[in-house]
């Protein structure tokens, strides 16, 4: 069941369920992002409530948005992930899914795409990143030769080892200097958000989909 957490309340909203369905993708905000600042906070925790992911609230400069409206150059949003800092706060630049839950953003979680810059102004990612990644654009955003107008890398993890990091990035899509993987290829961003809409984002009940 994939869900969002809401932040100081600690309740799940489960975007396939009640009212969060109806109205989930009228609430859905997807954008290219220029990371301004992601802190960590405590959410306040009520009796007998136990938070299992770190929380974060992140502020980000909008380039362009592919879904939804929003007034204003920089949103907000609250971010958790269970496995320390979330993948966006370590990248420039990402292609962002965040729904709005009363006043608040809140990403789906785990859901970004590092974007760069093309050479025609566009934005772009890169090849996919691991077999379920690769799973999901099949058909939908394939990579293929992309001029990026700046350099375009995912950042990688020291504590990944040689075979984990070849596994997640393919040779033929990513050539691997030191602690980051070189794009070789490139989506544009409006095709990474329609293999979105056929995998993640419809198993959080959205675009025809139903949560679990």
């Amino acid at each position: 069941m994939r869900c969002l957490i809401l932040g100081l309340a600690l309740a799940v909203l489960c975007l396939g369920s009640g009212r969060a369905h109806a109205a989930a993708e009228d609430d859905l905000l997807v954008f290219v992002g220029e990371r301004i600042s992601v802190k960590r906070f405590e959410p306040v925790l009520g009796l007998n409530e136990l938070l299992m992911d770190a929380a974060f609230k992140a502020r980000f400069r909008i380039r362009q948005v592919l879904h939804g409206s929003y007034r204003g150059e920089v949103v907000a949003f609250e971010a958790y992930d269970h496995y320390g800092w979330p993948g966006f706060s370590g990248v420039a630049n990402s292609l962002l899914f965040v729904s709005r839950v009363g006043d608040t953003y809140y990403q789906h979680k785990y859901q970004y795409y590092p974007v760069f810059r093309t050479a025609d102004g566009g934005w772009a990612g890169c090849g996919p990143v691991g077999e379920n990644n690769a799973r999901a654009r099949r058909g939908v955003a394939e990579a293929r030769p992309i001029a990026f107008a700046e350099a375009a890398f995912h950042p990688l993890r020291e504590e990944w080892s040689s075979a984990t990091r070849r596994k997640l990035f393919a040779r033929r899509h990513f050539r691997l200097v030191g602690n980051r993987a070189y794009c070789l290829s490139g989506t544009p961003v409006q095709e990474l958000f329609e293999a979105k809409k056929r995998s993640s984002l419809r198993e959080d009940g959205l675009f025809g989909g139903r949560a679990d």
